[in-house]
C-alpha cells in the first residue's frame, strides 16, 4: 500500500470510450485499485457499464490537497474512499 497524507488525494485522469463517444473524468482517491473500482461504479451509474476501464484508461496524474474540494466531496472521500469529477471530453 502506498503512503499518502490524509489531507491529500491522488488524481487519476480517466478517458473511456462510451456508447456515444469519449468520456472524461477524474477519480479522486488514494490508490489505483480504488480508482478502478470507483470508475467502474461511476460508469455503471451513468449507463456505461460495458465501457472498458483499466489502468490504461485510468492513470495516476498528480496529487491535490483535499481542502481544494467541497465539503460533500470530502465526505465522499472519507466514506467511500474517493469521488468522481466529471470533465468535458
Amino acid at each position: 500500500m502506498t503512503e499518502h497524507a490524509p489531507d491529500t488525494v491522488k488524481v487519476f485522469d480517466t478517458w473511456v470510450e462510451g456508447k456515444r463517444g469519449q468520456l472524461h473524468f477524474d477519480v479522486m482517491t488514494t490508490d489505483e485499485a480504488t480508482a478502478l473500482k470507483l470508475a467502474k461504479a461511476y460508469l455503471a451509474g451513468i449507463g456505461e457499464a460495458g465501457a472498458t476501464v483499466t489502468s490504461h484508461e485510468c492513470q495516476f496524474c498528480h496529487n491535490e490537497p483535499l481542502a481544494f474540494f467541497s465539503a460533500e466531496q470530502q465526505k465522499q472521500f472519507k466514506e467511500q474512499g474517493g469521488f468522481i469529477l466529471p470533465l468535458p471530453a
